[in-house]
């Protein structure tokens, strides 16, 4: 018998950790955020992960 699990991401932003599953999208992570789907986000890779920037 195998057993499914679901995995989750877990992100820290302006000090506050988020936990989203492993099938989120970027738009996901924006929404769950706070920000808009519509405002121009940057990805900027770092040594940590990875910035966004509006």
């Amino acid at each position: 018998m195998e057993a499914i699990t679901k995995k989750s991401i877990s992100i820290e932003f302006q000090g506050k950790k988020y936990a989203l599953s492993d099938d989120s999208t970027i738009e996901d992570l924006l929404v769950h955020l706070g920000l808009s789907k519509d405002k121009v986000i940057r990805l900027q890779a770092t040594r940590d992960g990875f910035a966004l920037i509006s």
